[in-house]
């Protein structure tokens, strides 16, 4: 399967540069709509089968313009919601950032054990799981290509565990911007390889 991740538009909460995990979350800015109707040709241009979103307001409200251009419905998973921030919830200060994102890069080195934010419910592999879920559930479903819209953190997590050819670092890392793209091609069971992030390749 030809898997598209792509961040939501901007929200309220990212133009105040707060950590916004929580559902039903933050809606779109006007900007944030804009970005959303601006990608609907290049997403359209892949041809996907079906339209994927979690059960955050922005990444629906994200899909909305292409799913209402292809004339497909949006279907809802949770697994692909945004990594919950535990205590660092409503930040906005850098060590807030730093302890979410650091967070992130410590699952990377090895050690899923480590809760997010100190929430025992949210550690590397429980995101992993959930996150493996959705996909699956879009892999059964059978389409050559599918269109998912996730988060950010979310997307950067999963794409550095499970594509075969991702190098993401602290050092290397690229942030995605609001609609973002990154494109991979395989399965869960052969594998993903990551073919292009943003405009970067891998």
């Amino acid at each position: 399967m030809q898997l598209i991740l792509v961040r939501h538009g901007q929200t309220y909460m990212n133009a105040t540069h707060t950590i916004d995990t929580v559902a039903p979350g933050a809606v779109l800015t006007e900007e944030g709509w804009t970005q959303a109707n601006d990608v609907v040709a290049t997403l359209a241009a892949l041809k996907p089968g079906a339209i994927w979103a979690s059960n955050l307001t922005r990444t629906q409200q994200t899909a909305t313009p292409l799913a209402t251009h292809l004339g497909l419905d949006i279907q809802i998973h949770d697994g692909f919601r945004e990594i919950g921030a535990g205590r660092f919830e409503g930040g906005n200060t850098e060590d807030d950032y730093r302890g979410y994102t650091g967070t992130i890069f410590t699952w990377l080195g090895g050690d899923l054990s480590v809760p997010m934010g100190g929430d025992s419910a949210v550690t590397g592999l429980t995101i992993l799981q959930r996150f493996d879920d959705a996909v699956r559930a879009a892999e059964t479903a059978g389409h050559e290509t599918s269109v998912v819209f996730s988060h950010g953190g979310m997307i950067a997590y999963w794409v550095a565990a499970r594509a075969r050819n991702a190098q993401i670092s602290p050092e290397s890392f690229v942030p995605l911007v609001n609609t973002g793209i990154v494109r991979l091609e395989g399965s869960l069971d052969a594998g993903y390889d990551l073919k292009a992030w943003m405009h970067l390749k891998p």
